[in-house]
């Protein structure tokens, strides 16, 4: 079954558009035409719709509403800027494991820096997280948010509801005791290549957030994050 996002007027009197590059593929691709069936998302919704009219764009009607494929858990991730193309690597894979947003955070030990108005760089991870989604029956495209320096950080994790810093000195700390049953909104924060120093985290702890250890092994700063996230959806249930 061909999945289409609507686009930003969503459903109305049980008709959408598909989104112009979502249009245009089911045209000049695919080469889908009236009567043709569809999945279509809408706003974290996912429905059962027919093409109905190809004389404009694409326009369809929806029939039913399916279950959801996003998790009740909604994570963002706090990433330190890495180097190189590994931030893509990162957008793709916690993309599929169901994060809601992802935020660059420029930090000391950052290698690369990324200024917070590089809408290219932006424009081309939202591409990355748009078609990342589709292709794991995502209902919702994660945002990639502009750059944030890491003093904006403690601010930013005092407003979720729990907020986690795996890192590499922390020894007791352990994911499965922090995630528990209900929570809705949880924040992660990532160090880049060379990690975080005390002095990082210490404003972090101050706001609420907690550090926790991810294991004996060390992951890099492109799979740590992953990592965090599909082991908070496992715990939480929504890998069942």
């Amino acid at each position: 079954m061909h999945r289409f996002f609507a686009d930003e007027n969503g459903i109305k009197n049980g008709l959408a558009r598909l989104e112009s590059e979502d249009a245009a593929h089911a045209l000049r691709v695919l080469r889908l035409r009236n009567g043709d069936s569809i999945q279509l998302f809408s706003e974290g919704d996912a429905f059962s719709a027919v093409i109905e009219d190809i004389t404009d764009g694409v326009t369809v009607r929806v029939l039913n509403k399916l279950k959801s494929p996003e998790p009740t858990l909604r994570v963002t991730l706090y990433q330190g800027v890495p180097k190189g193309d590994k931030m893509e690597y990162i957008v793709q894979k916690c993309t599929e494991a169901g994060v809601q947003r992802i935020v660059p955070v420029n930090m000391p030990r950052c290698v690369a820096r990324l200024a917070s108005d590089d809408d290219k760089k932006r424009v081309r991870w939202q591409r990355i997280a748009r078609e990342a989604a589709k292709q794991a029956f995502r209902a919702a495209v994660p945002e990639i948010a502009p750059a944030i320096p890491i003093s904006a950080l403690p601010d930013l994790l005092s407003k979720h509801e729990l907020a986690l810093v795996p890192w590499e000195e922390e020894q007791n700390g352990i994911l499965r005791t922090l995630i528990i049953p209900g929570i809705q909104d949880l924040a992660i924060v990532i160090g880049p290549e060379g990690g975080m120093s005390e002095e990082d985290v210490a404003p972090m702890l101050a706001a609420g957030a907690k550090t926790i250890t991810l294991g004996p092994r060390i992951f890099r700063t492109e799979t740590a994050g992953l990592a965090a996230i599909v082991a908070a959806m496992t715990l939480s249930g929504n890998l069942e």
